[in-house]
């Protein structure tokens, strides 16, 4: 079963802050991040229960090359991402979203 993605509105602002920051940082260096979060995607869309639960029913998936962790909440045919969220911020910031 293929999921449908949603998106907590923050979590998309986080996201495209991450891209305009990387993007500062190095040139390419935002195609980097922004490839890593498309395999994310990917494996969300296809097998989300595939990445561990931290809260309840709140799963992460990690950026494999980036220090951000996508925390989401598998719905019936649905993926609701709350947060695309770099790991040195205070996890109390994403979880109030649940």
């Amino acid at each position: 079963m293929a999921y449908r993605l949603n998106f907590h509105p923050e979590a998309v602002a986080e996201l495209d802050e991450a891209l305009s920051w990387y993007q500062e940082q190095q040139a390419g260096l935002e195609e980097a991040f922004f490839e890593d979060y498309l395999a994310i995607e990917n494996r969300l869309i296809d097998t989300p229960q595939h990445f561990p639960a931290v809260l309840d029913h709140i799963r992460r998936a990690n950026f494999p090359h980036f220090p951000y962790s996508i925390f989401f909440e598998i719905e019936q045919d649905s993926i609701l991402i709350y947060a695309v969220f770099n790991q040195s911020r205070n996890p109390e910031e994403w979880a109030r979203r649940v």
